[in-house]
């Protein structure tokens, strides 16, 4: 919209929707960080992964403000043209990274089918003990009882990572 409109008196409230447009990154900032730690298993890589992603940031942080330059004032059409491109970018990594988690998953589907498990996790941790009693069986069976060769969420206390951990799964 920055980009288009032109600049004048009629168009200032266009103008500003837009730009407020452009100040919704810093409010995914914080699931960006949560989604990575979400889909990362293992103590040292989820601080690992936390300061790339903090270095990442830092180093936006001192180039961004370089690319509006005020010799380009009122248009900033190198900013904004680098904005546009960056937000591009990040919702192709969204995407391939949705794309890659579902891969994955499946992946260790197959490992847990290979081990014994049940290939489906269902996550009963927020369930009630009457809502476990209630299932019964159903409970028994998620767990992996009756001949396999592990428990699904042996490992959930583990400190490996999430491509060791067979019952890891991935949100996306």
């Amino acid at each position: 919209m920055l980009m288009v409109i032109p600049y004048s008196k009629n168009n200032r409230g266009a103008l500003l929707a837009g730009y407020y447009l452009i100040s919704f990154y810093p409010g995914i900032s914080p699931l960006i960080y949560s989604w990575s730690q979400q889909n990362s298993g293992g103590d040292t890589k989820k601080k690992v992964i936390v300061g790339i992603m903090f270095v990442g940031a830092s180093t936006g942080n001192v180039i961004g403000p370089h690319l509006f330059q005020p010799s380009e004032a009122p248009h900033y059409s190198k900013g904004l043209h680098s904005n546009l491109i960056l937000f591009i970018a990040i919702i192709l990594l969204v995407c391939v990274t949705a794309f890659y988690l579902r891969l994955l998953n499946r992946r260790h589907a197959a490992m847990r089918v290979a081990l014994g498990k049940p290939a489906k996790i269902v996550d009963l941790s927020m369930e009630t003990t009457a809502e476990l009693a209630a299932r019964g069986e159903m409970a028994n069976e998620l767990e992996g009882e009756g001949g396999g060769e592990g428990r699904v969420g042996e490992k959930a206390f583990d400190d490996v990572t999430d491509l060791v951990n067979e019952d890891f799964i991935y949100v996306y």
